[in-house]
């Protein structure tokens, strides 16, 4: 599952990296409502360890948060927003990176290991779909052995 952001969320966060204009508490809000919106509706892998309902939790922290980290001596004294939200999308990126959200309550976002592995049924299916999603094929699990 791949996330898809509203280009309005993609510019947002264009011009917190640029700093190329001053960008609001709403914006940056906005933007983590709408990672919410998605995960809740498309990542139900995230229920592994409650990453889910963490960030779902972690709305109110977040909305007291700076928009840009503090620092003080060269050293991060306050994780802001931008901060927290870059930190977000590397722990849902379908890769093996992990993230520390301890900000709002968790660490580790993107680390889907349960003991003994993910079980999957003998009727589970693996789709492989291409990025436009024109071609897809499916092959059950049982199929694989």
């Amino acid at each position: 599952m791949q996330l898809h952001l509203s280009k309005k969320a993609l510019e947002a966060l264009a011009v917190g990296k640029t700093r190329s204009r001053e960008i609001s508490n709403e914006e940056l809000i906005a933007v983590y409502e709408e990672i919410l919106l998605a995960v809740n509706k498309y990542f139900e892998l995230y229920d592994i360890s409650k990453f889910r309902q963490k960030l779902n939790n972690g709305l109110e922290i977040f909305k007291e948060l700076p928009i840009y980290n503090i620092y003080e001596n060269n050293k991060i004294k306050k994780v802001g927003k931008f901060e927290v939200l870059n930190r977000i999308l590397i722990g849902l990126h379908a890769n093996a990176m992990r993230t520390d959200l301890s900000v709002l309550g968790f660490k580790d976002l993107g680390k889907l290991q349960v003991n003994g592995g993910i079980k999957l049924s003998p009727d589970a299916k693996l789709i492989y779909q291409s990025p436009t999603g024109i071609f897809s094929r499916v092959v059950r699990v049982k199929d694989l052995g």
